[in-house]
């Protein structure tokens, strides 16, 4: 497999303030939660598709660790492979009501 074509797609959009483009998943995240990204935090596509910025789509995870997890405990879940932590998804899951952004840690 080629480096090239693990290189996701993401939009993006000129941001005049900051004067230069953003990303729009990054941009919708912080309009929803009403304050800046802080620093390390990771906005996660939950289909997996990265022009997919609907909001009940994206998820803020607190560090690129956290992340990975998730990452690594899905791909196994589609694999059919077991989980050390099952429960792990459990945190992360939405709730019926609410906003996915609700946790962030």
């Amino acid at each position: 497999m080629s480096k090239r074509r693990l290189l996701k797609k993401y939009a993006t959009v000129w941001d005049p303030v900051a004067r230069r483009s953003v990303r729009v998943h990054r941009k919708q995240a912080t309009e929803l939660l009403g304050r800046p990204l802080l620093p390390g935090e990771v906005v996660h596509h939950l289909d997996g598709n990265s022009l997919n910025n609907h909001p009940d789509n994206l998820l803020v995870m607190p560090s690129q660790r956290h992340h990975a997890s998730l990452e690594q405990y899905l791909r196994r879940a589609r694999r059919g492979q077991p989980t050390l932590f099952p429960d792990l998804l459990e945190a992360y899951r939405p709730a019926t009501q609410g906003t996915l952004f609700q946790f962030v840690l």
